[in-house]
C-alpha cells in the first residue's frame, strides 16, 4: 500500500519571544533571532535519543525527515517565512542517523500541499517538523478535522495507517525538559481520510 504506515508531526523547537531577551543562536552562539533559543537546542538534541533508541510505544526512528524551510512569501508572517528554526531542530537527527534518514529541506513554510504531496510519496515512518500554526493543515490530508496545536513545544502528533489506508491520530508529549507533559498524556483522535 503506498504511504508512509506513521507520520509523527512536531513543532520546532524554543524560538525568542516577542520581547528580547532572550535571544535565540546559531550553532555557534552568535545571535540569530531566527534561530532556537538555549532551551531549544536542549530540546533538539534531547529528539536525537527520542527518535534514534525509542522507548515510547508509538515513537519509531523516521526514514525521512521533512522539515519547512523558509521562504519570500508575502502572505506567509514574516516571522514564520524567515525562521531557521524546523530545520534546526532535526538537524542533530539527521546528523547522527547519516545515510540512514533521508532529509527532505527544501519544502518552504506555507507550501504544505507540497508537503503533504512529498509525505505521501514516502515509505516507513516519517517526521515531519514544521511551524505550529500550519501543522493542522498538514495533518488534513490525512485525517478529517485535526484539531488545533496550542502554544505548547512538546507534543508530537503520531498518525498510523490502517489497513484500509486511512489513519487514526493519537497526541503525545516528548517528556524530555523540564516543564514538558509526561509522554503517557495526551488526547487521542482518530479521523479517516484514505492517503492519495
Amino acid at each position: 500500500m503506498p504511504g508512509p504506515k506513521k507520520i509523527i508531526l512536531i513543532r520546532h523547537a524554543e524560538k525568542p519571544g516577542e520581547h528580547p531577551p532572550p535571544l535565540g543562536v546559531d550553532e555557534e552562539g552568535a545571535v540569530n533571532q531566527h534561530a532556537l533559543l538555549v532551551r531549544g537546542w536542549q530540546r533538539a538534541g534531547a529528539l536525537v535519543a527520542f527518535f534514534v533508541a525509542p522507548t515510547h510505544k508509538k515513537i519509531a526512528t523516521p526514514k525521512t525527515i521533512i522539515a519547512a524551510t523558509v521562504c519570500d512569501d508575502p502572505a506567509v508572517d514574516p516571522a514564520d517565512a524567515k525562521s531557521l528554526r524546523p530545520v534546526l531542530t532535526v538537524e542533530p537527527l539527521v546528523a547522527k542517523l547519516g545515510a540512514a534518514v533521508t532529509f527532505v529541506n527544501d519544502i518552504p513554510v506555507g507550501q504544505e500541499d507540497a508537503a503533504i504531496a512529498a509525505i505521501k510519496a514516502c515509505a516507513g515512518v516519517v517526521l515531519v517538523s514544521w511551524e505550529h500554526k500550519r501543522i493542522p493543515a498538514i495533518a488534513a490530508g490525512f485525517i478529517k478535522e485535526p484539531p488545533e496545536w496550542g502554544d505548547r513545544f512538546d507534543p508530537v502528533w503520531i498518525l498510523d495507517r490502517k489497513r484500509n489506508g486511512s489513519y487514526d491520530l493519537t497526541i503525545k508529549y516528548q517528556d524530555l525538559l523540564a516543564g514538558d507533559l509526561p509522554y503517557s498524556g495526551g488526547a487521542s483522535g482518530a479521523g479517516e481520510v484514505a492517503p492519495g
